[in-house]
């Protein structure tokens, strides 16, 4: 429920994130969850006020990528491979989880998530094991109080480990799906929207995929979420020039990390208005390739920025905001080195990477008539970030400090749909110290299952699909 009263939000540096406005300063009204009126002295005799000290008032951050499933696996991926998260995540801990483990890793994950500025995520969520895992993942999304795209998943989790036993008949998985999309779940609430998740695009025959996609469009997806293009390990599958070549590329299709997609392949998406998500973390990482999301922007593309993996990531953008500026600016400046000459100008700018985890994010999702700029009509998803603390004092460029020096910490005030969620720093009406317990004593016996499989033989069976492994 949005704030009974209209909000006025007063003394701001306004960061809009409208093209081609730069900071301004002045008021914003919101009332029933709405923003009304931007800019300059705003008087309203019925609101109340917030004085927002000169803060930095910006809309909230949008996430198009992250497993929030497993935020109770916190650092067990700090030197994986795609190759060790695929054995050891995918096909090990997964089958440890139980649908209260689900709850608490998306709801925490969830306001994670928020108390760091982010008020729109896409869950990727392949962590449904049953019914109840996919009921207990969305609820811990929506009691959170955040906004998204749920994407069931429709990948087969294993069942046993000695041997490996996996689901030889993910029929289930299908009627489930179509279960979840049409229950109360959606109907009687429009922050959280129905999505879809294929097994994985790239390791099962285009027949098989098409029909999955096929069955998320009758199901009214929003967004279909597929991991495509993941560096040496893509070997040359396409996924997306296959879709395009068979009529089926569309803006409800939303491409993840996507390194190597061609030239052909990204045109063909910016005519279909199709999105990409990019998180340069996981890339770098794990050997997925340069992220793409500068090029992929010049190139017409609906992109934005995602998390990924809380299992190894900070669940905030700034994190992912400096990542991508940074690694695409060496690389910039390093093919200008390799000419014997220095660079006169930095590329991309801070600005450039602000609007992909914003205004970005927003067009890759096609919400951006909701979210992603403060503009009169658009829904009050907005965050404040402080400018007076030991980290963004003084903020002399307001672009700059989001980008470069501000934190979760800095995060003062955020709302969504109007209702406020984090307030003078701190989460409203969180009981952490309980959920702190709950979720410790989760991960306690989740990772001590885990630890008790002999990962090998899963290795070696896992070897074949990772066929150019070094």
């Amino acid at each position: 429920m949005a704030h009974p009263r209209p909000l006025l939000i007063r003394n701001a540096r306004l960061l809009t994130m409208v093209d081609g406005v730069d900071e301004t300063r002045g008021d914003v009204l919101v009332a029933d969850g709405v923003i009304r009126a931007i800019g300059g002295r705003i008087d309203h005799a019925d609101a109340d006020i917030i004085d927002a000290a000169d803060g930095i008032l910006m809309p909230g951050f949008v996430d198009t990528h992250r497993h929030v499933w497993q935020t109770q696996l916190r650092s067990v991926a700090g030197d994986w491979s795609l190759f060790d998260y695929f054995v050891r995540m995918r096909m090990i801990y997964s089958a440890f989880y139980d649908a209260e483990d689900v709850w608490l890793g998306n709801h925490i994950g969830a306001l994670e998530a928020l108390n760091a500025g982010v008020t729109t995520m896409v869950d990727h969520c392949h962590i449904i094991n049953s019914p109840d895992h996919a009921d207990a993942a969305l609820q811990g999304l929506i009691d959170a109080g955040g906004r998204g795209v749920f994407c069931y998943g429709l990948f087969g989790n294993p069942r046993g480990h000695d041997p490996l036993v996996m689901d030889t008949d993910p029929g289930w998985l299908v009627a489930d799906a179509r279960r979840l999309a049409t229950s109360r779940a959606f109907s009687d609430q429009d922050r959280m929207l129905f999505g879809l998740a294929p097994a994985e695009a790239e390791a099962m025959p285009m027949a098989d995929l098409l029909r999955e996609v096929r069955l998320a469009r009758d199901l009214g997806a929003h967004s279909i979420s597929l991991h495509v293009a993941m560096g040496a390990y893509d070997q040359r599958h396409r996924v997306v020039q296959h879709l395009a070549d068979a009529g089926q590329l569309g803006p409800d299709l939303l491409f993840v990390h996507g390194a190597t997609l061609t030239a052909a392949e990204q045109a063909a998406m910016a005519e279909a208005g199709a999105g990409l998500s990019v998180t340069p973390e996981t890339e770098m990482q794990m050997g997925m390739g340069h992220p793409l999301a500068f090029t992929a922007r010049a190139a017409g593309v609906r992109t934005g920025l995602g998390i990924d993996i809380v299992s190894n990531y900070a669940g905030c953008m700034f994190r992912q905001m400096q990542m991508m500026l940074q690694s695409a600016r060496a690389r910039t400046n390093a093919a200008i080195e390799a000419r014997g000459e220095a660079p006169r100008r930095i590329t991309p700018t801070a600005r450039e990477v602000l609007r992909l985890a914003t205004l970005g994010g927003a067009e890759a999702l096609h919400l951006e008539d909701r979210i992603g700029s403060i503009e009169a009509g658009k829904r009050a998803d907005l965050i404040l970030v402080r400018t007076d603390t030991l980290s963004m004092c003084p903020t002399i460029d307001a672009v700059a400090a989001i980008v470069l020096n501000a934190a979760a910490a800095d995060v003062d005030m955020v709302m969504v749909d109007g209702r406020m969620i984090k307030r003078h720093g701190a989460l409203v009406d969180v009981a952490w110290p309980d959920l702190a317990a709950r979720l410790q004593a989760s991960s306690t016996r989740i990772t001590t299952a885990a630890g008790a499989v002999d990962p090998r033989p899963i290795e070696a069976m896992a070897a074949g699909v990772f066929a150019n492994l070094i």
